[in-house]
């Protein structure tokens, strides 16, 4: 009579992060399964395929939303009641939120409101509508910008083929972010720290793009506003 076989041995972890976006919490769990004796290398491996799942995943649920969202415009809009009404307490303890979740300091979300011409004390319920929406963007680009930047293990291996990380930002990049740093009266470093929790050197030339895209068009929709001598000829 045969002997029954021995069950294979092996060791499973479980990594498991809760992480807190405005009012929702988004739960990543990663759990690897190996044998004992696995190498430095094999194990490496089994982190890079956990992580180009978890990126597939991420792309196909992104997508399903999109067509979700798209399929559903204009169905059932949102309608702002009394929009012209001081923001309500609701609005405004959300905003209050959305800072504590960025670390804003008051002066740093102040500077921000300016920037899209909202005053915090006097604005409207239509204003804040539109600022909530700005802030919870920025606060998504920041998540997406820091789990795209986070350090990856190296391989053991010098043979092996890893990705590597995103480029560098330009100079081009650079100088244009300096010129409008200037024209916006504020510190580019300090800047860069506070949108997207890193420093200078460590911008990427997809987040350097998408900072420049963002000034801009804040630049493009700030109100001008209209000199004396000009309001003296009229």
């Amino acid at each position: 009579m045969p002997s029954p076989k021995t069950p294979e041995r092996s060791v499973t972890r479980t990594y498991r992060a809760a992480i807190r976006i405005g009012e929702d919490f988004i739960t990543l769990e990663e759990t690897i399964t190996l044998p004992p004796g696995a190498s430095d290398e094999e194990i490496q491996q089994a982190v890079e395929l956990g992580w180009h799942i978890y990126q597939a995943q991420q792309a196909a649920i992104e997508s399903q939303i999109a067509a979700v969202r798209e399929s559903h415009a204009g169905a059932n809009p949102v309608v702002i009641r009394d929009p012209e009404a001081p923001a309500s307490e609701k609005q405004r303890s959300y905003i209050a939120a959305l800072q504590e979740d960025m670390a804003w300091s008051s002066e740093q979300m102040t500077a921000y409101a300016e920037d899209h011409a909202i005053d915090l004390v006097t604005m409207t319920k239509g204003q804040a509508s539109t600022f909530i929406d700005s802030l919870k963007r920025l606060a998504e680009e920041r998540t997406h910008y820091s789990d795209k930047s986070r350090p990856r293990a190296q391989p053991t291996s010098a043979t092996s083929t890893m990705p590597t990380e995103p480029g560098t930002m330009t100079d081009r990049q650079r100088n244009a972010l300096h010129k409008l740093a200037q024209e916006r009266h504020t510190d580019l470093e300090a800047e860069v720290q506070q949108q997207l929790g890193i420093s200078l050197e460590e911008l990427s030339s997809e987040q350097a793009g998408a900072l420049l895209a963002e000034w801009q068009r804040i630049a493009r929709d700030k109100p001008s506003r209209r000199s004396p001598e000009s309001d003296t000829a009229s």
